[in-house]
């Protein structure tokens, strides 16, 4: 009897060591969430599940892109992100966050622990991120009447096209091949004939057209040369499309933009002079 209660306690003391443990924060990441959703290692029903996620929050964000209604770019500093919960998960999967208060100051790295054994259906499965981001700086705007320091609630980033928080996981059946449509990662040549930046080189601003003759659903990424990403737009147009994009708020050099779709990726490179 003192061997089986011996060896209940020492599960018990396992399991909570296991469900507490911290990730390992990795301070050369420069992704806000890394790997990206369609990067994840997908979840097999039935079988153990222990996944790290990278996290960076960067030192500024454009307002424009959470706040609709203001039409050009208005850079604010990120003071905080605080996460108090994310919900989506399949039924046994836990998370843990480092820090463990689950705030991440701008500028700072941390990472999330996913963990555990599910047996609900295959499928995909979107995350809610619940919390606030604190941003500072923001200029007098004529119509607008938000405060210089403003904490805005993270479900308002998440109802915006370019939503840095949207992220999801997979459950697959045991064996399954996870994601099995892998030419997301094939260059497209086609995809990428259908793409003209104008003019390039240029100042900061420039055209992008995509002319495909067909639906494109996707999305735009561009980064500088350490890798940075300065600029999303998630796409689903049919035949011709076209929009202006700013980076005049950074610096001149060399970029990289990418659209990647279920058909493959296109890369143009852009120089800002």
């Amino acid at each position: 009897m003192k061997n089986i209660k011996t060896l209940f306690v020492a599960s018990l003391l396992s399991i909570s060591g296991f469900v507490s443990a911290q990730c390992t924060i990795d301070p050369s990441n420069t992704e806000f969430l890394a790997p990206q959703p369609q990067d994840l290692p997908c979840i097999e029903r039935s079988v153990s599940y222990n996944q790290t996620i990278q996290i960076a929050v960067p030192t500024s964000i454009d307002l424009s892109t959470i706040a609709p209604g203001i039409p050009f770019p208005i850079t604010l500093t990120v003071d905080s992100v605080n996460i108090t919960s994310i919900d989506g998960f399949p039924t046994g999967i836990i998370y843990t966050l480092n820090p463990a208060t689950g705030v991440f100051y701008g500028g700072t790295n941390g990472c999330a622990q996913l963990s555990g054994t599910t047996t609900d259906p295959a499928g995909n499965y979107p995350l809610s991120f619940n919390g606030t981001i604190t941003l500072s700086g923001l200029p007098s705007i004529p119509g607008f009447s938000l405060p210089p320091d403003t904490t805005v609630d993270l479900a308002v980033l998440q109802a915006q096209p370019q939503n840095p928080f949207s992220f999801f996981v997979d459950v697959i059946e045991q064996g399954a091949a996870c994601r099995p449509n892998t030419s997301i990662n094939k260059f497209n040549t086609e995809l990428n004939s259908a793409i003209r930046i104008t003019p390039n080189p240029n100042n900061g601003t420039f055209e992008f057209t995509l002319n495909a003759g067909r639906n494109v659903n996707g999305q735009i990424k561009i980064v500088d040369i350490t890798g940075r990403e300065v600029y999303t737009e998630n796409l689903d147009v049919t035949g011709f499309y076209n929009t202006r994009i700013d980076l005049r708020q950074f610096a001149k050099g060399l970029y990289t933009l990418q659209l990647r779709t279920a058909e493959g990726f296109a890369s143009k490179s852009i120089v800002v002079e």
